[in-house]
C-alpha cells in the first residue's frame, strides 16, 4: 500500500483483537523474561502502541477482545507436543487467577471490551477457543490483530483467520517477538 492510500475498514464489521498480551510472556519478572520477548515489547513500545490503538477502536465502536492464553494449574490438558508447550507446564505460567496471566498494566479490559480465553498457540483454531464463534455471531469481517509473540501465536491467529475467510490486518508496532528478526519475518510473510 503506497503512502497516499488509506485503508478503508467497515468499523461495524471490524474486531480488534489484543493477544497474549499477559504479565509471564511480556513483562521482565515473568515466566519468559530471558526470552526475549520482554525486551522486544520494551523496543516496540507495544503497551502504548496497543492503548492508541485500542482507544481509537472503542472510540468508533470497533469491539475490543483481549485474547488470554490461560492453563489451569499443573497443565491438565496441555498437549506437551512443543518445547513451547512444555516451557509453559515447566514454568507454571500462564495460570488461571495468576499475576503471570493477567494483562500487562494498561492493557486490562475497559468497559465493554470482550475477553476470550484460549488453549492453543491460534486463537482461530477450532476448539482452541470461542473467537471464531464470537466474530460470526458479531458479523464481523475484518480482524485487526495485534499482540505477542509475532512469530508464534500471532502468526497462527493471523493465518486460521485469513484461511477462514477473515480480511486480516496485522499491525507492526502494536506487535513484538522474542527478536527483531522473527517480528520482520513474520511481517514479511503476512505482508505478501
Amino acid at each position: 500500500m503506497g503512502d497516499s492510500e488509506k485503508l478503508q475498514i467497515d468499523p461495524s464489521r471490524t474486531a480488534l483483537i489484543i493477544q497474549d498480551m499477559q504479565n509471564d510472556v511480556i513483562i521482565e519478572n515473568g515466566a519468559f523474561a530471558d526470552s526475549g520477548s520482554p525486551g522486544h515489547a520494551v523496543e516496540q513500545d507495544v503497551v502504548a502502541n496497543v492503548q492508541k490503538l485500542a482507544d481509537a477502536c472503542r472510540a468508533k465502536g470497533i469491539p475490543v477482545i483481549h485474547v488470554w492464553y490461560i492453563v489451569e494449574e499443573g497443565a491438565p490438558g496441555l498437549k506437551q507436543n512443543a518445547p513451547l508447550f512444555q516451557g509453559v507446564k515447566d514454568s507454571g505460567a500462564l495460570v488461571r487467577g495468576t499475576w503471570g496471566a493477567a494483562p500487562a498494566d494498561g492493557l486490562e479490559p475497559k468497559d465493554g471490551d470482550l475477553v476470550v480465553e484460549k488453549t492453543a498457540r491460534s486463537a482461530y483454531s477450532p476448539g482452541s477457543s470461542d473467537l471464531p464463534a464470537l466474530l460470526a455471531a458479531c458479523d464481523v469481517d475484518t480482524l485487526v490483530v495485534t499482540g505477542t509473540v509475532t512469530n508464534v501465536c500471532v502468526e497462527h491467529t493471523v493465518r486460521d483467520a485469513s484461511a477462514a475467510g477473515l480480511r486480516v490486518i496485522l499491525v507492526a508496532d502494536a506487535c513484538a517477538a522474542m527478536r527483531d528478526q522473527d517480528h520482520n519475518a513474520t511481517l514479511h510473510v503476512v505482508h505478501r
